[in-house]
């Protein structure tokens, strides 16, 4: 990250460079210069230079994951060659020089074999839709190649930069951690010794000797290199940076190592007139213990934290473990793994908004640089006056650490909203010195240093002196010293972070937990543990489920069909089709504010740059401007292209074609619009409540409320339980290619819904349904993401194409696609509720439920909603009215679990509600609310409350919380309800082939990672009674599933398997005609040929249709949560859940696992820590990037996972006694949120209040806990 913007001295001669960077790529040797532009990533080469399309991508800020790929260097100073995984998003192709670049397909792939990372990932189902999957491999490539052999601990700590939406990260970690070296004997057994890891060498496709990378290497040495047309530089040693620097004059430049604060500050390297490559300049990378410890400047963080650790073993310096621990909680291992300790500094000083843990840490320790003006001169400078110093044609050399005496005492913090890959709300550091720790009088002066507050505070200067000279541990002075830091502590407001007044909160909050930490012999037994951050444990997670192999393929725990393809890279998405002759690229412009009428398009400046082919907008429209067709009984109109009034911050209003993506990424950003009539938006239902118009449409009706039910209520009270948004973070934003052909169009659209995508191009353009041919292979995700949004970009691109001629692809940004499309339905409901005030039973329930639906109710699940607000219990009396609210944002669609989730979570808070109000178990109410005829709940609750050894752990929650003030534990139980609908036609086609008898099919689903394929080729196996090895599924297309429904809400791959059944049997019925004319007992492949000698139709299609094959059923489930909460930061973990579902007789076991657990975490996500935040001028929503919106993590997921499938419980009104699993673990997890209330109400309870119901603003992220503890800084005593 080593960079910063200079000007220059007086030039001197220039040094001889090669004109060429050279590195080798899976073992093959490449060169790249000036035919390469300028900023080119590593990973824009790699998938349109070298063609290798494994390697993804998806945010290009190196917060996801996707692109990662291994590298081995050969370090400056010690000459050792490493590997180490890095962001191919970020890295310059440019800054590649000398390196090995190594992608998933160069570690092992079908042809040769896989390697034995790729085999365990697949082998333990650690794969869904896959495009993480890549990334995921490279990374534990990276960990155990060079021979390194990591802990379980070390393996689980390293994927902090990988995002998977999918999985839930269970099956992964365990995949990964099986190659540690202390994995369990169970674990290892599964798989082979980490010394057979280096299985595929990528040059001979034989096992790897390792002399093929030595002789890379050596035909790739380390030199100077200067890219003239690029303006790139790269020096090995000070004289040639000097020299570089000299030569260029007044021209600008910066200096590189990382380039890691791309991620941060998107086009934070500007148009420099030039950039130098300093990574492998020796002096800069050197680390001295001679006379003292100095790291040298361009040192990694992932080589600071290794110095840090070793160097704390010698005494003086035993703080630097606490940086080294400190700094793994910075950025992810790829980051680290190139960004330095100056890029770091470098980018405080150019941004001083930017949130640098490491200038706080160094800081804190009083840390200072050695800043050289020229080879042999250098200045010693503290890191305060570094900021304001003019570093023209100067370098950071290296960093000097101070020695610490035992009466030193030092800590860090760092507060952020997940375990791993975030930047801080608050991060701290506290160095203090005392005479003697008897009567702990400070005498030296202290550090008190903080990020977060505003750009411009570093030190709590007032606070520092009010401690000189006093006894720190005194009373009086902890008292004195928190009221000093609040009067000092004065956050600034931006609408993109934390508020203030949180931010103040936990600042305090952090230096009283180093107050408590410092001698625990004086501060009272039940605080003391307030001084410990909270401890994670190694996840584990245990499945429990029964299989019968009497009917196996069905019902066989396998990996699914994809799996191998996917940890290979040799799956295909939309995007990984290879680039056509002529080939162009869209990007869309779209409105930054959300109300009023475009008066003007200008598009004048983005045309005349070199590349931007055309500009299309409303009036290049042939036909009708909607991807909302009302014959697809949509009631609203939405339109492609905005033609005059903006109804949201987002609104496509033009797509620009380019030759590349970059330019047309570029162009976009250049078209101006201007608008007239512009109002404040209305952007929730509680703004809209405040205005008077035609924004509110009652959905469903309110019930009458009978008397007599009014009369049983002992005990009435009132409640409102609002709920926010979730982005869906599908890993492939909306992509679609576009191909003109003789007849029409070839559409490659990745979309949950063919039949949508194909009727609105033909509309859209004003052609035949018929002339459009689309095919979808496989998504990266979709969770209702890609169910109708996904027409509005294949109708664009589409026109783009046929006005053109030529293909068009679209592949989105993050950025772009989080404005551009809507996201989960956020809700207000408010309730009055009347029950018995002595068992809890509701006697009524009138609720006014208004969910925001943007600025059409198109996708509104309105109808779900009071359907499951009934949940699993007697709902006779409960009464829901629904109002669909139109507000100034994008309309939101559909998301995993849409309206289902939200019904269960408003009947279960009432339950809390009630159980509150009633003094009662929450768990007794749920029962007593109940229907006890034809209802499994209360045994399966039973049955789980004892495997979950319930009772004693809650026992032990309270006795926890009984004796700690500052630490808090919380248990909850949730059941579940899943009425399951029968819906949607789906047709499939099975074809079996006469030479081999091998079967293929093609049907009208969508695989996305839900197992779809695997679960139909188990379904067909069985029926056929043939091996799975016979059976390929082939791309879904709009000939063979032509009118099709959309694969969504988890009825998909049911009702596929029915239709691919439905036509296996088909064939039997003909194959069984044949087999009966022949002699003795012939084979599968006999009876085919002879089928086909005897001009037998080998091919059979069914189409399924609801309500005349399957009907609908119930899925019944309950989830047990335990989680613990820091009161003081509000961080919080989920220790254990518990969860038991109800899936019939699986057909697919791993599958079906793999489902829950996703679905449970990304409902994590929606309940603990995924906010949306718009600016209330504009409407523009805020966080559109993974670096302010988070998802969670691998060390986000419960630490303890268990998963049981009820035992016993076929489903006669299911394919072959199976049930659903894609949505209904999700609409348990507000369990996690009633947890955390749980622990909560100990902390109030502590703090004084005496409420017996407080509603919580949601979601429940570490802000919302701190705040909702009703902490206060009186309260912080030692005593």
């Amino acid at each position: 990250m080593w960079n910063a913007l200079f000007g220059s001295t007086e030039p001197t001669a220039p040094i001889p460079t090669a004109l060429e960077v050279t590195f080798t790529l899976n073992g093959n040797q490449v060169t790249v210069g000036d035919e390469i532009a300028e900023g080119t990533s590593l990973n824009t080469y790699i998938r349109d230079v070298a063609k290798l399309k494994g390697t993804k991508f998806m945010c290009t800020e190196g917060g996801c994951g996707a692109c990662v790929v291994a590298a081995t260097a050969e370090h400056p100073v010690t000459r050792e060659r490493k590997t180490f995984s890095i962001n191919s998003c970020l890295v310059p192709v440019f800054a590649c020089h000398g390196w090995d670049i190594r992608t998933v397909e160069g570690i092992g792939n079908k042809r040769d074999g896989y390697h034995q990372v790729q085999a365990n990932l697949a082998q333990f189902n650690g794969t869904q839709c896959g495009f993480c999957s890549p990334g995921m491999v490279m990374n534990m490539y990276s960990l155990v190649a060079d021979g390194k052999t990591p802990t379980m601990a070390e393996v689980e700590n390293s994927f902090g930069g990988n995002i998977c939406r999918c999985t839930g990260y269970r099956s992964i970690l365990d995949a990964f951690k099986a190659l540690a070296t202390d994995a369990t004997p169970l674990m290892k057994k599964q798989c082979a010794d980490i010394e057979d890891l280096y299985k595929i060498c990528s040059k001979t496709g034989k096992a790897c000797s390792g002399s093929c990378k030595k002789d890379a290497f050596e035909e790739v040495k380390v030199k100077s290199v200067k890219v003239p047309a690029a303006n790139w530089y790269k020096v090995a040693s000070f004289d040639e940076l000097f020299s570089v620097i000299a030569s260029l004059g007044t021209a600008t430049y910066q200096l590189s190592a990382g380039n890691t604060a791309e991620g941060v500050y998107r086009h934070y390297n500007r148009q420099f007139d030039a950039r130098i490559d300093v990574k492998d300049v020796p002096e800069l990378r050197t680390i001295s213990t001679t006379g003292g410890y100095t790291v040298g400047a361009n040192v990694t963080l992932t080589e600071a934290i290794a110095t840090f650790r070793t160097q704390a073993n010698t005494a003086g310096f035993e703080y630097l473990a606490k940086l080294a621990e400190h700094l793994d909680l910075v950025a992810n291992t790829p980051v680290r793994n190139v960004g330095t300790l100056a890029g770091n500094l470098m980018l405080k000083k150019d941004e001083p908004g930017f949130p640098s843990d490491i200038f706080v840490i160094l800081e804190a320790v009083g840390a200072t640089l050695n800043i050289l003006s020229n080879p042999t001169t250098s200045e010693n400078v503290n890191l305060i006056d570094f900021l304001g110093k003019d570093l023209k044609g100067k370098v950071i050399q290296n960093i000097e650490f101070p020695t610490f005496d035992n009466n030193h005492h030092f800590r860090t913090f760092k507060v952020m909203p997940r375990k791993q890959n975030a930047h801080a709300y608050v991060s701290a550091g506290f160095r203090v010195h005392v005479s003697d720790t008897t009567n702990w009088t400070v005498d030296q002066q202290p550090r008190i240093v903080y990020c977060g507050i505003n750009p411009n505070f570093h030190h709590a200067t007032n606070t520092e002196s009010y401690l000189m000279g006093k006894n720190l541990l005194d009373p009086a002075t902890v008292q004195g010293a928190i009221s000093t830091l609040a009067a000092e502590l004065q956050p600034d407001n931006q609408l993109i972070d934390a508020s203030p007044e949180f931010r103040k909160q936990v600042a305090q909050g952090v230096f009283y937990k180093f107050l408590l930490g410092l001698d625990p012999t004086r501060v009272a037994a039940n605080k003391r543990s307030g001084a410990d951050n909270l401890i994670r444990p190694l996840s584990s997670g245990k499945q429990d489920f029964e299989t019968n192999p009497n009917v196996y393929p069905l019902n066989e725990p396998i990996p699914k069909l994809e799996a191998y393809a996917q940890t290979a890279g040799e799956a295909e998405y939309t995007n990984d089709i290879h680039e056509r002759p002529g080939e162009l690229h869209g990007a869309f412009v779209f409105t930054k504010q959300a109300t009023g009428t475009i008066a003007s398009i200008d598009a004048s400046t983005a045309l005349a740059t070199e590349g931007v082919v055309a500009f299309f907008q409303a009036s290049d429209v042939p036909g009708s401007n909607n991807f909302a067709p009302p014959s697809m009984f949509f009631p609203e109109v939405e339109e492609v292209f905005c033609s005059g009034k903006v109804e949201y911050a987002g609104q496509v209003v033009g797509l620009i074609v380019a030759t590349s993506r970059t330019t047309a990424i570029l162009g976009a950003g250049l078209v101006s619009i201007t608008y007239a009539k512009t109002e404040k938006p209305v952007l929730s239902v509680k703004d809209v409540t405040k205005v008077v118009n035609d924004r509110m449409k009652v959905v469903k009706k309110k019930d009458e409320l009978k008397e007599k039910d009014r009369v049983k209520a002992g005990i009435v009270f009132n409640g409102t339980f609002e709920i926010g948004s979730q982005y869906h973070m599908h890993m492939e934003t909306q992509t679609c290619l576009v191909v003109p052909t003789e007849d029409g169009l070839d559409v490659y659209s990745a979309t949950q819904w063919m039949d949508h995508v194909q009727q609105v191009i033909a509309e859209f353009l004003n052609i035949k349904e018929s002339s459009i041919n689309i095919t979808v292979r496989r998504l990266g995700g979709g969770y209702g993401g890609k169910i109708t949004r996904p027409a509005l970009v294949a109708a664009a691109c589409a026109l783009a194409a046929d006005k053109l001629g030529k293909p068009v692809r679209i592949v989105m940004s993050l950025g772009s696609n989080m404005e551009v499309f809507g996201k989960r339905f956020p809700y207000v409901n408010n309730y009055e509720v009347g029950v018995d005030d002595v068992t809890g039973k509701i006697a009524y329930i009138n609720s006014k439920c208004q969910m925001d639906c943007g600025y059409t109710v198109n996708e509104s699940p309105g109808y779900d909603v009071p359907k499951f607000f009934q949940n699993c219990y007697e709902s006779s009396t409960f009464n829901m009215e629904v109002e669909a609210i139109k507000t100034d944002k994008a309309t939101n669609a559909a998301c995993r679990g849409p309206g289902t989730t939200e019904g269960v979570a408003f009947i279960e808070e009432i339950m809390e509600h009630v159980a509150r109000v009633l003094k009662m178990d929450p768990l007794q109410v749920r029962l007593n609310n109940m229907p006890q005829l034809d209802n499994p709940l209360p045994a399966m609750i039973e049955d789980l409350k004892t495997s979950a050894d319930y009772d004693n752990r809650k026992a032990n929650v309270q006795a926890f919380n009984a004796a700690n003030r500052w630490k808090k534990r919380g248990m909850a139980i949730v059941p579940m309800q899943y009425r399951f609908p029968c819906a949607g036609n789906f047709s499939a086609m099975v074809s079996i082939y006469h030479g081999d008898g091998s079967v293929a099919i093609s049907h009208g689903g969508i695989e996305m990672g839900q197992g779809l394929n695997t679960k139909v080729a188990q379904v067909a196996a069985h029926t056929l009674k043939i091996p799975l090895s016979k059976i390929s599924v082939k791309p879904s297309n709009n000939v063979v599933a032509n009118n099709g429904m959309v694969t969504g809400g988890s009825i998909g791959s049911e009702n596929v398997s029915y239709a691919a059944m439905k036509s296996c049997q088909k064939l039997l019925e003909r194959l069984d005609a044949v087999r009966q004319g022949m002699e003795g007992d012939p084979t599968w492949e006999q009876v085919v040929a002879e089928a086909y000698a005897q001009t037998v139709e080998l091919n059979a299609t069914h189409m399924f249709t609801p309500g005349q094959e399957l009907s609908e059923y119930n899925i019944w489930g309950a989830t047990i949560a335990e989680v613990e909460v820091d009161i003081l930061t509000g961080e919080r973990q989920v220790l254990r859940v518990d969860l038991i579902e109800d899936v019939g007789q699986s057909l697919s076991p791993w599958v079906d696992v793999g489902q829950i657990e996703g679905a449970f975490v990304m409902g994590m996500g929606y309940w603990l820590s995924e906010e949306l935040k718009y600016d209330p001028d504009s409407g523009r929503l805020l966080n559109t990037r993974t670096w302010n919106y988070k998802v969670p993590g691998a060390k986000d997921i419960p630490a303890d996972f268990r998963i049981n499938f009820r035992k016993n419980a076929a489903n006669p009104n299911g394919l072959y006694n199976s049930k659903a699993t894609g949505e209904p673990a999700l609409n348990m997890t507000i369990v996690c949120y009633f947890a955390l209330r749980d622990a909560l109400d100990s902390a109030r309870k502590d703090a004084g209040s005496t409420e017996d119901y407080y509603e919580i603003k949601l979601p429940a992220t570490v802000e919302t806990i701190a705040v909702s503890s009703l902490t206060d800084p009186s309260q912080f005593t030692l005593e």
